[in-house]
């Protein structure tokens, strides 16, 4: 992220509208990774802190609202980053002659709506009361259905099915025309296609695993619970996959981009050893 932001004027490498989307999917990841591993990693691994934390948050208040209505916010706006640029690089191999001028005008508008609808899929969390409980030697956090109609539920489903469906389509046609023009396409475009096609990979096992936990009744989670902890365990190792995936491979692939990150530095402190001091050297005549 900190490289995109200093180099966006480098435009043989950054110039393409990906970036820019790539660099709002990063604010929303970087803030969802430190949530989930602040709060709910902390508790699911630390059980003394779980236990701690359970008598003074059990009873329903407001002390968890803003914390769960943001983490909620920022599964939607990752879900929608992830639509996006899935978009962005569909309409790159597809319609090449119009990618450029679309997202010319449509990328900021793009970003707006990403930051903008998920603030009205999660008000039914931050008008209502919250509870951390213990479930399976874990602790999760309870929100209060204030109307009985407004359930985040629907919001989710809203925007996970259409981003489910078309990632899918677009990673299978995107990667048809990878092996087509991959020897033809620049370095830096075919690993942003690839990156894509990872963080497409990675969401739709994520949706996968949420909705068998939701299809397993609760008898048969208690009953087994060795299968409990294998999917909570496989939904968060495939929840890292879908966040890290994209950036890892673009890193991985893309020898410039890596060389841009990785030796920065190393050019600066090179520059600074060999800069010269030039002084004006006064001459003094002497007259016999």
């Amino acid at each position: 992220m900190i490289t995109i932001i200093k180099r966006k004027k480098d435009r043989d490498l950054f110039e393409d509208s990906f970036f820019t989307l790539h660099l709002a999917d990063g604010v929303v990841t970087l803030y969802f990774l430190m949530a989930d591993t602040s709060f709910f990693r902390l508790t699911s691994y630390v059980r003394p802190v779980c236990e701690f934390l359970i008598p003074y948050l059990k009873d329903p208040s407001y002390i968890l609202t803003p914390f769960y209505t943001s983490y909620m916010y920022a599964q939607l706006a990752k879900m929608l980053s992830t639509l996006a640029m899935s978009v962005n690089r569909y309409t790159s191999v597809n319609h090449p002659v119009h990618h450029k001028v679309f997202w010319m005008q449509y990328c900021s508008k793009v970003i707006v709506a990403i930051f903008v609808i998920p603030c009205f899929c999660v008000w039914p969390v931050a008008i209502g009361t919250t509870s951390f409980l213990p479930f399976n030697g874990n602790g999760v956090i309870n929100y209060e259905h204030v109307i009985p109609w407004a359930r985040t539920t629907y919001g989710r489903l809203l925007i996970s099915i259409p981003t489910l469906f078309f990632t899918i389509y677009s990673s299978i046609v995107t990667s048809a025309k990878l092996k087509k023009l991959g020897g033809h396409m620049k370095q830096v475009e075919f690993s942003m296609n690839v990156a894509t096609v990872f963080t497409a990979c990675g969401f739709v096992l994520v949706v996968a695993l949420q909705v068998s936990y939701l299809l397993l009744n609760a008898e048969t989670l208690l009953d087994k619970m060795w299968l409990t902890k294998v999917i909570l365990a496989a939904t968060q190792i495939s929840n890292d996959f879908y966040m890290l995936s994209g950036p890892v491979v673009l890193l991985i692939l893309d020898k410039r981009m890596r060389f841009s990150i990785c030796c920065r530095n190393r050019k600066k402190g090179s520059r600074r050893a060999t800069k010269v001091s030039v002084q004006p050297l006064t001459l003094v005549q002497h007259t016999l």
